[in-house]
């Protein structure tokens, strides 16, 4: 399972007057501004209450665990890098908020302290946010932290942390402890009142994205190029996700095993509550395998689904491409969870699979497992192979090197089964922060969002 402000005199008058009325404190100085390292470098090794503006003009370098009881406001464009020595993370606490609101030409990036070209996953311990809604363990401590944070309790479903829209989070996850790591973006009770779109996680040394209870709903998600899960739900997350993108590297994969979607109600597989029933619609999460006889893939590669412990995740519209097994419906309290309706797995495509499309694991054999996900309502799909799905452009190419290894395009072509297989006729998708227009299975129809300015496929060498 998957963890001031000051500036030169010129600049802090330009500041002020944006911020002077929202922020008393951009006129003095913040005891952490006597350490620089460059002349627009601001060193943060010191927890932040109060209000805090960070802006473009400023690279903000944290340092070790930063802990937010107050509010973080960071406008577009400003750029925010974890130190690798002091292993730098970010944690917004229940009684703080983050507004990091960045445009589509201008993102806020968080991203590793070290020079371009010397980047790796894991250099920093990335975003964490806890919020005060509802998770089904008493009293959970956060992975890994130096100074431990707790975030069971919590009785407020609609609480907000804030925002996040148009942020990049790039090479995080870093082992705080042995065998204990963050996330990319860890999202523990955080409530629906809080606002969560256009983010990309990249080059993570765990789990791109993971949720710890909670209700906050998402949209617009990239995980691209992580070391474990790419969408990890747990403790009973109970929000909906729509337009989500993960995109794998065959060589690279977690020794716990690396999957698509792992989803747990805990880690017992109790019955605790509220469960985990968290719905995704149009998601597309390309595996390791362009072709079932690709060469040096990764062996710790799992499922595009691996749905195990209780969970009640429900997944609609979307394309599971090139894993070993598209879907591992894994213990018998899973398996009843399908057949009473409370999981549903409809309209999704299945394609390319290394060993099988369909398996079961805990007691559910693969017959059972079958069964279920070709129920003929459902309309799933499994095909044979990513050329027939017409989405081979999806994939990474670790045989070449820098941006030439890149997906090209993240369409499906003219004539893809994919193109008009999509419904939203289910109970659970009726909700209105689901867009109904799409038509598609997977995260893209006519339009690749990708190619907005906001994404960075080669933040290996970007110069920020």
């Amino acid at each position: 399972m998957k963890k001031l402000f000051f500036k030169f005199a010129f600049v802090l008058l330009a500041a002020a007057t944006v911020f002077s009325a929202c922020d008393p404190e951009t006129e003095v100085v913040d005891p952490d501004a006597a350490e620089k390292d460059a002349p627009n470098e601001v060193i943060v090794k010191t927890d932040i209450t109060g209000t805090r503006n960070w802006v473009k003009d400023s690279v903000y370098i944290i340092k070790g665990q930063i802990n937010v009881s107050g509010v973080l406001n960071i406008a577009p464009g400003t750029v925010i890098k974890g130190d690798k020595l002091t292993k730098g993370t970010l944690v917004i606490l229940p009684d703080g908020k983050i507004n990091a609101v960045g445009t589509p030409a201008e993102p806020v990036v968080f991203t590793s302290r070290m020079a371009a070209g010397l980047r790796s996953a894991g250099d920093w311990g990335g975003l964490i946010i806890v919020g005060k809604a509802p998770v089904n363990q008493s009293n959970p401590s956060i992975e890994g932290l130096s100074r431990e944070v707790n975030f069971g309790g919590g009785t407020e479903p609609a609480h907000s942390s804030g925002k996040l829209q148009y942020v990049r989070i790039e090479f995080s996850g870093i082992a705080l402890q042995p065998d204990k790591e963050t996330n990319g973006l860890t999202l523990c009770a955080v409530g629906s009142g809080t606002t969560i779109d256009h983010v990309q996680v990249s080059y993570c040394g765990d789990d791109s994205f993971e949720w710890f209870g909670g209700t906050v709903n998402a949209k617009y998600l990239i995980a691209y190029l992580g070391l474990d899960d790419e969408f990890d739900t747990d403790f009973g997350y109970s929000g909906k996700v729509q337009y989500a993108l993960g995109v794998r590297n065959p060589r690279v994969a977690d020794v716990s095993t690396s999957n698509g979607f792992e989803s747990d109600n805990d880690a017992s597989g109790s019955a605790s509550t509220p469960q985990t029933s968290a719905v995704f619609s149009n998601i597309t999460l390309i595996g390791p395998y362009k072709t079932t006889g690709d060469k040096n893939v990764n062996s710790m590669y799992g499922a595009g689904m691996h749905l195990r412990r209780n969970t009640s995740l429900s997944v609609f519209n979307s394309v599971f491409a090139g894993w070993n097994t598209g879907l591992l419906l894994d213990a018998t309290t899973t398996y009843a969870n399908a057949l009473a309706g409370d999981m549903a797995i409809q309209n999704c495509a299945i394609v390319g699979s290394k060993v099988k499309a369909v398996n079961g694991a805990g007691s559910v054999t693969e017959a059972q497992a079958t069964l279920f996900f070709s129920t003929p309502s459902f309309e799933n799909q499994i095909i044979a192979d990513n050329a027939t799905a017409k989405i081979s452009s999806s994939f990474y190419d670790a045989s070449k090197t820098g941006t030439a290894a890149n997906p090209t395009s993240f369409l499906p072509e003219a004539g893809s089964p994919l193109l008009g297989a999509g419904a939203f006729t289910h109970a659970k998708l009726q909700d209105s922060f689901f867009d109904k227009n799409a038509t598609q299975i997977g995260a893209f129809g006519t339009t690749d969002w990708t190619k907005e300015v906001w994404v960075n496929l080669d933040p290996q060498n970007t110069v920020y």
